[in-house]
């Protein structure tokens, strides 16, 4: 019976493992992309209403993302207390990775959530200008993920803005 369970348990703590990097990467105004976002904001030419707001909201989901990692991190122990088990529950497993999954969606849910906000900040130019630059950075801020008309698509979808 352990060796059935070896296999997908290794696979799972990998897809964890690289799960967990992918969504650690900090948001940073250094180096050439910070460089980027800078002319951007230039560009932009914010009212100071629009810089509270978009400082507000900065804040904001930097406080729901602590919790909401930390709520996935918690998540992702317990898989571990599971899977160390000398009898692993294939049931109690499926249910924590259930549970797993439902802390990386509140996570991606609270980043799409803020990334429409800051659409509702800015005017149709400003959001113009911005969609622009986060294109030519490689962001994808609103485009269908390489798709030719990028300009036109919906909200954004992994990528910060």
């Amino acid at each position: 019976m352990r060796k059935e369970l070896k296999k997908p348990a290794l696979i799972l703590i990998l897809i964890t493992v690289f799960s967990i990097s992918a969504l650690a990467q900090p948001m940073q105004a250094k180096g050439p992309r910070g460089n980027d976002r800078m002319n951007i904001v230039e560009k932009l030419n914010l009212s100071e209403a629009q810089q509270k707001q978009m400082k507000d909201l900065r804040f904001d989901l930097e406080s729901k993302m602590i919790d909401l990692k930390a709520d996935l991190q918690s998540e992702r122990l317990k898989l571990k207390q599971l899977l160390s088990a000398d009898e692993p529950n294939k049931k109690k497993i499926f249910g924590q990775v259930e549970k797993i999954g439902v802390a990386e969606v509140n996570i991606e849910k609270a980043r799409i959530d803020h990334k429409l906000s800051v659409r509702n900040i800015l005017t149709d130019d400003q959001l113009k200008i911005f969609r622009q630059g986060m294109l030519m950075r490689g962001d994808r801020f609103g485009d269908d993920r390489g798709g030719k008309d990028k300009m036109k698509c919906d909200p954004p979808r992994h990528h910060r803005p």
